[in-house]
This record gives structure tokens, C-alpha cells and sequence, in this order.
């Protein structure tokens, strides 16, 4: 996944030199603001993951970590980092950064759905309970709880 986003970004890079539309400045602006809640979802996650789950160097945490950003999503990263590819298909406005973008945001959704797959097996019926809780991906639907 780290390779696929590393050319997407250089991929985005090198679009914005041929891009065919004019940049509208004010989606560019609103992709610029996404990279905050990105950046926060991705930092607190990991956070949480170290303190909470006991995970060691970003392995899989030994315990199940529902509490801070995880009371809110359940993949508080890869909601981050779907976020971020969306503000680079604004902040770059081609074809391209559409087209690898929603390719990006499609495979961080799959990688959320196998991950609910593994923590079921992982955790069995307390990851069952903590799913009808949390929602996947609607930070406003778990803010609401």
C-alpha cells in the first residue's frame, strides 16, 4: 500500500504539469483544510495503537482499542488516509489524480472491510459487539453516540 501511495502522490505531481482543466481555486483551498482532519486521524490513531493496544513498532495490538478516536471509527487510518487522497484529487484537479484517487479511497475502503474480517477472527464475539457500536467510516454518526 505504501509503494501504490507513493506513485500516486509522484503520479500527481508530474499530472499537474499536464493538467486540461483551469484549477478552481476554492476546491484547491478545501483540499489544502482536508489535509488537517487527515493528519489527525492517521497521528491519533497511531497514537492509540501504541498506548492503548500495546502494539510495538506498529505491530498488531495484543488487545482489542475502542476508547479515543477509536470510540469514534473503527479504522480512524484508513479513513485518514482516504481523506487525504480525496484532498489530493482537489488540491491537483486532473484527470489523473481523479482516476488514481478514487482508485486509492476504494482500496483503503476494501483494506477497512478485510480488517473488520481479521479482528473478528482475532477478537470474536467483543469485535462483533464493537461494530454494532462504531461505525466503519462516519466520523458524524460516531460523534452523535
Amino acid at each position: 500500500m505504501a509503494t501504490f501511495f507513493t506513485l500516486l502522490v509522484l503520479s500527481l505531481g508530474i499530472s499537474r504539469l499536464e493538467s486540461v482543466f483551469p484549477n478552481i481555486l476554492w476546491l484547491e483551498i478545501i483540499g489544502f483544510v482536508l489535509f488537517i482532519p487527515s493528519a489527525f486521524l492517521v497521528t491519533s490513531s497511531l497514537i492509540a495503537l501504541m498506548q492503548e493496544g500495546k502494539a510495538r513498532h506498529l505491530q498488531t495490538p495484543s488487545t482489542l482499542v475502542d476508547s479515543s478516536i477509536y470510540r469514534i471509527v473503527r479504522h480512524p487510518m484508513f479513513l485518514g488516509t482516504a481523506v487525504w487522497s480525496a484532498a489530493l484529487i482537489l488540491v491537483f484537479q486532473s484527470i489523473l489524480s481523479i482516476v488514481l484517487g478514487t482508485l486509492a479511497i476504494f482500496c483503503f475502503w476494501m483494506a477497512s472491510k478485510e480488517e473488520d474480517e481479521l479482528n473478528i477472527k482475532k477478537f470474536g464475539k467483543t469485535y462483533g459487539e464493537y461494530i454494532k457500536k462504531v461505525p466503519m467510516w462516519n466520523a458524524f454518526k460516531g460523534l452523535r453516540k
